[in-house]
């Protein structure tokens, strides 16, 4: 503070550094002298650079460049001088704005010199400063500069990137970032020799490193699953193995031809083929080899086949490079592995892994299906990757021919063709053996491809796809038609349910699903990235009541969605011969099946007895029957009337200026309100009141949090609730309010299961005569 620039104090700063040698550190206060004098000079220069550039004359007649350097290379220099010197270059390379003095300061290889320098990287935050003077000297390299880092003669050599890249695999994430963004910045350049250094470091060294670090990174992910215990760890694994695709994915995305050729290279050889298709391992030979290793190489081998194709299904997704994901998602698709690849697996490896692929989908292994399914949906929809003739290859749509083929047998859509769209479809049937998370992908997976022009344009693919769907809805509406039944039939004489709390949870979880049903649908990519359900056990357990309802309900409403999608796209395709396939943005614009009128009052009570009542009304009281009560909390005073009505609770407060009159205050479904007295004061009614989306609360209630079961599948909550209670002036009128509502939320709900029901059967009826 108080410092002035002027040349005359620049020239006795200089002075004072060149005069410094190593010996006067070791005198007292020696190093923090050096520190202050360092400091000083480079907020002169970095005023200079923007004020007066002769301070930056000054700078390079002086040779302090050399200097700096003089001092950093020091043994005897403390910690404390290297961090201010290496702040202080990485500040001048920031603040320079002309060009000359950026010719200056990286002219004489005085900068190359300074990368080179071996310094004291145990220590944090000497190689903090250290990779950020790096970053801001790689942020300065261009095809103009490029001729000061790279060494020509005598040998080629290019020490920024080589010293930068030997951190690639620091544990410190701003390194590990550093190192990434120098390398992005060098690979552009357009300078042969270096290009054809770095090509062959990349060959020899770099990308080898970087392909066993990765697999590294998914040995300790499988480690981690295989434990089952920790979940920040598997995450923790996930989170760094996503981050190294992404910076691999840039590699490629750079377009570098023959860099991208030996990146995919390494990658196939040294990891993807051995670790990620050698553990799905059709023939078995590779889980032969497995039982005759030693326990401590066991592991370091293959991966869990459900983790194996958690990263497929990532890689697939992440890159858009042809050369690298055309020859693993051959090997997954096709019935014989790519020529390419078998020099990258062992003698007796198997020649084709699209059985074991379809087993995963085939089979009763929840988390392989999902995975599995995953790897469809990242192939299907990575278009700059898979071309439209590769799919066909691949089997996973049929050929444009066979869209006017004659022959009927064997079916296109069939384990003799295309047996992955089989397989799909199959699943649906199997909707009992699936968690709810995997069974959204399995639709959500078969609408991307349907409803895709290169599979929708195919007649007989669209009605093996329709009837398989419907068969599948059917299953479902027939298992949730018979819970629905037998809540009715558990009713006891005038509506009381018997079955107890999951009697009443039934018509709850419905209620949720249906008003769900139209929400915008996750993608598959997301459901499939999440690595703690690599935590989850292979094969659903026993499920419990509310969760056996919650995947009924929501598995026939799915089913149901998709089907009116495939039927809207045979309409489309119908009317437009010759076109493409399914007219996407026509289907869009349709009323779907679940927003039919039918349908959109199929939980709602009657018209007639709903009335039309909101809050904020001016109520007639007349011949109205209410019970006086009161309510805490309030500006006016909590005096309130409990109206009976047979769909709403009402609240309404009497307007005193206006006898016989009053204000509604809270009106809310009946069906959706619980009543409870106060064990410790009778007088007292307790409600809870459901919302099946979040939004404004209910009147006089105010939000609360019921506790969650303790056997309640996570996630499966997406009701809000709320709550008032409601103070009587003696038990006899707390008690006929209590039965009042208990009545009225009996009637209503048997009717809306009665509803639920006709319209589950009705719908099984169109279905059955489709």
């Amino acid at each position: 503070k108080g410092f002035t620039f002027s040349l005359p104090r620049l020239q006795q700063l200089y002075d004072d550094l060149a005069r410094f040698r190593e010996s006067d550190l070791e005198r007292p206060g020696g190093g923090e002298a050096v520190v202050e004098t360092v400091r000083q000079i480079t907020e002169a220069l970095v005023w200079g650079e923007q004020h007066d550039s002769s301070f930056f004359d000054f700078f390079c007649e002086k040779s302090i460049l050399v200097d700096f350097i003089r001092v950093l290379s020091l043994a005897k220099a403390p910690k404390t001088v290297k961090v201010q010197l290496l702040q202080t270059l990485s500040m001048l390379l920031q603040n320079i704005k002309r060009e000359q003095s950026l010719f200056y300061l990286l002219s004489n290889n005085q900068v190359n010199k300074l990368i080179a320098m071996p310094l004291d990287f145990l220590d944090e935050e000497i190689l903090a400063y250290y990779i950020t003077l790096l970053k801001s000297l790689a942020m300065k390299l261009d095809n103009d500069t490029i001729k000061f880092f790279f060494i020509v003669h005598p040998e080629p050599y290019f020490p920024l990137y080589i010293e930068a890249t030997k951190f690639f695999n620091h544990r410190d994430q701003m390194v590990r970032a550093t190192v990434r963004t120098i390398t992005l910045r060098v690979y552009p350049i357009m300078f042969e020799p270096m290009r054809a250094f770095v090509q062959r470091h990349a060959e020899l060294s770099y990308f080898s490193q970087l392909a066993l670090h990765l697999k590294d990174i998914w040995l300790r992910l499988n480690a981690a699953a295989v434990a089952g215990e920790d979940v920040a760890a598997v995450q923790h694994e996930n989170d760094l193995q996503q981050d190294l695709l992404l910076y691999l994915s840039d590699v490629f995305e750079l377009g570098m031809v023959e860099l991208n050729k030996v990146l995919a290279d390494r990658l196939l050889d040294c990891v993807m083929v051995p670790l990620l298709l050698l553990s799905l391992d059709a023939n078995g030979s590779g889980q032969q080899q497995l039982a005759k290793a030693a326990p401590s190489e066991r592991s370091g081998q293959r991966l869990e086949p459900r983790v194996a194709l958690f990263l497929l299904r990532q890689v697939l997704d992440t890159f858009r490079c042809p050369v690298l994901v055309e020859p693993l998602a051959a090997a997954l698709l096709h019935h014989k592995v790519p020529e390419y690849l078998l020099c990258a697996m062992p003698h007796d490896a198997p020649l084709q892994f699209h059985g074991a692929f379809a087993r995963a989908l085939a089979g009763a292994d929840d988390a392989h299906a999902l995975f599995a399914a995953g790897v469809v949906s990242a192939v299907v929809q990575n278009r700059e990757a898979f071309s439209p003739e590769f799919l066909e290859n691949a089997r996973l749509f049929p050929p444009a021919a066979a869209g006017t083929r004659s022959r009927r047998p064997p079916p296109l859509i069939g384990e003799q063709n295309l047996d992955i769209l089989f397989f799909l479809l199959a699943a649906l049937r199997r909707l009992t053996q699936w968690r709810m998370e995997t069974f959204q992908v399995l639709v959500l997976l078969i609408s991307e491809l349907f409803l895709d022009p290169l599979l929708s344009r195919n007649a007989e693919c669209r009605g093996a796809a329709r009837q398989m769907v419907r068969d599948a809805a059917s299953a479902a509406a027939a298992q949730l038609g018979g819970l629905l039944q037998e809540q009715l039939q558990a009713s006891a004489p005038g509506g009381l349910p018997s079955g107890g709390r999951q009697a009443e949870e039934l018509l709850d979880i419905f209620m949720e699903e249906w008003h769900d049903r139209d929400a915008p649908a996750p993608r598959v990519s997301e459901l499939c990235t999440n690595a703690w359900r690599l935590l989850l056990p292979a094969r659903v357990g026993a499920a419990q009541p509310r969760d056996i309802a919650r995947r009924s309900a929501r598995s026939f409403l799915l089913l149901q969605k998709l089907l009116m999608e495939l039927l809207l796209c045979d309409q489309d395709a119908v009317a437009a011969v010759g076109s493409s396939g399914c007219d996407q943005q026509a289907r869009k614009r349709r009323p779907s099946d679940s927003t039919s009128d039918q349908e959109t009052a199929l939980l709602q009570v009657s018209p007639e007895l709903l009335g039309s009542f909101h809050e904020g009304m001016s109520l007639e009281l007349g011949s109205l029957e209410r019970l006086p009560c009161r309510i805490g909390r309030t500006s006016d005073g909590g005096e309130r009337l409990l109206v009976q009505h047979g769909a709403w609770l009402m609240l309404a407060r009497p307007q005193n200026v206006t006898p016989g009159r009053a204000v509604v205050t809270t009106l809310w479904p009946l069906q959706q309100v619980q009543p409870l007295m106060d064990r410790g004061d009778p007088r007292i009614l307790h409600l809870g009141m459901q919302a099946f989306r979040a939004g404004k609360p209910p009147g006089d209630a105010t939000e609360y949090s019921p506790p969650v079961p303790a056997d309640a599948t996570p996630g499966q909550r997406r009701s809000v609730f709320f709550m008032m209670s409601l103070s009587f002036e003696d038990v006899r009128s707390c008690h006929s309010a209590d039965v009042q509502l208990q009545r009225g939320r009996r009637e209503v709900r048997s009717q809306l299961l009665r509803q639920a029901l006709a319209f589950i059967e009705g719908w099984q009826a169109r279905a059955g005569s489709a």
